[in-house]
């Protein structure tokens, strides 16, 4: 049982409002941030190679190694979820608003070394490669900084939500759900009011992390839990126990596997769909989030808490058929099926497999449990992902043509596979009342 049952209404409302600013920020640039690095200057954006884009999304994936390093120790140990929450977010605000600030400043020299440079391929310029260099390096630098503080509040959002929730199991879909109203929302608005491929997208998300992290000092009191005084309790190493469950190591393999693969669509999806001349690519990306929506509220419905192995594979196969059909490339079915299915598969994968880790760890290393799955599939499996996904888009691109079937054939395999692997193999415990998991 949560913390805070005895608030009713109140506590859910109060954390559907933390996820709705949350995750505004956080939609607000990982869609089209990708599209304006790759921009050549004169076209507004900075004309970074793909490798270095594939590096500045990869610090979403060293955040996801670092943060977790220390979440036992900060909340399961020492200070208040709520607090952590509200300054890691005031932090990344800022970093955010620096990350801007510094592409802007960069742009200019830009400019200036491609009007220089032979048209004919400006990118091999030395002048130009010397000025994407320095504008890089600094982004580079900003961006690990704010990707650190935004892993660190992504795992305390739901951390701060379960421990303060009655019924988890059956309240959290209900919950996180709006978290993706707010990354629709932002895809809105960054489609509608701002402009996609410009540095407006980080600007807007310095102000949605601001917003959010003074918000976070409201919420209900989340103290830590912890009660060991080692340097491994006190690092949460003991959650490590759960791998002594074949079941859970098939699952932290899937979620590794499974969020590598989901990098050609976060990081490269903005530009299939643009290649693909589909309307207002960003609000179409936005589908996805719908999906989420109406499926983190069905999920009740479902009774997670004895149909959670049913519900994770069907996440799973979500993936695969987005795979198929963003291979065939048939516009009409990539923007009712493909784009959707992306919501689909993170909702019954990924968000049913938080309920399973608050219910597989013990109370004083729920925070820790959620770190390790941070850890893996947020950072090492991101970090993987994007340099997996940079090669093969790099193998089949010629020019500014890449062959987008032959990419997306590569995440429709190793997907297939990950969702037989996971049926045969997955069985998650029966709970202590005796009912099936």
């Amino acid at each position: 049982m949560g913390e805070a049952g005895a608030g009713g209404r109140a506590i859910p409302a109060r954390l559907a409002i933390l996820m709705a600013g949350f995750y505004f920020g956080l939609g607000a640039w990982v869609p089209t941030l990708s599209t304006y690095l790759m921009s050549a200057p004169g076209r507004g954006g900075l004309g970074l190679p793909t490798a270095e884009v594939g590096l500045v999304y990869s610090t979403f994936a060293f955040g996801g190694i670092l943060a977790p390093l220390a979440i036992g120790l900060l909340t399961d140990r020492l200070f208040r979820g709520e607090r952590v929450l509200g300054a890691a977010c005031l932090g990344a605000a800022g970093l955010a608003y620096a990350a801007a600030a510094w592409c802007d400043a960069s742009v200019p020299g830009m400019d200036a070394a491609y009007q220089l440079a032979n048209p004919a391929d400006p990118t091999d310029d030395p002048a130009v490669r010397q000025a994407a260099g320095e504008a890089f390096g600094r982004l580079f630098g900003l961006m690990l900084g704010y990707a650190v503080l935004l892993q660190l509040s992504l795992t305390l959002t739901t951390v701060v939500t379960l421990r303060n929730l009655a019924d988890p199991t059956r309240q959290f879909a209900r919950v996180r759900l709006w978290g993706t109203v707010g990354w629709i929302a932002a895809g809105a608005a960054v489609q509608e009011v701002f402009r996609p491929a410009t540095t407006d997208v980080l600007y807007l998300a310095a102000a949605a992390s601001a917003l959010t992290g003074l918000y976070a000092f409201t919420l209900p009191a989340t103290p830590p839990r912890g009660t060991g005084n080692s340097v491994g309790e006190v690092l949460g190493l003991p959650a490590l126990r759960l791998f002594r469950d074949r079941s859970f190591g098939v699952f932290v393999a899937a979620a590794f596997v499974t969020t590598a693969a989901n990098q050609f669509y976060v990081v490269y999806g903005n530009r299939y769909l643009i290649d693909h001349e589909v309307y207002k690519p960003a609000l179409t990306m936005t589908l996805a989030q719908v999906v989420e929506v109406g499926c983190m509220f069905s999920i009740p419905f479902f009774d997670p808490r004895h149909r959670m192995k049913l519900l994770m594979a069907v996440g799973l196969g979500g993936y695969a058929v987005r795979g198929a059909v963003m291979a065939a490339g048939w516009v009409p079915a990539v923007v009712a099926v493909g784009v959707p299915m992306h919501g689909w598969g993170y909702t019954f994968f990924f968000i049913v497999a938080s309920t399973y880790l608050d219910r597989e760890a013990p109370p004083h290393l729920r925070a820790s449990a959620q770190g390790i799955i941070t850890f893996v599939s947020g950072g090492v499996g991101t970090w993987a992902g994007n340099l997996f996904a940079g090669w093969v888009v790099d193998r089949y691109r010629v020019g500014g043509v890449i062959d987008w079937a032959a990419v997306w054939l590569i995440p429709l395999g190793v997907c297939v596979a990950v969702f037989a692997a996971f049926v045969v193999l997955f069985h998650p415990p029966r709970e202590k009342d005796g009912r099936p998991g």
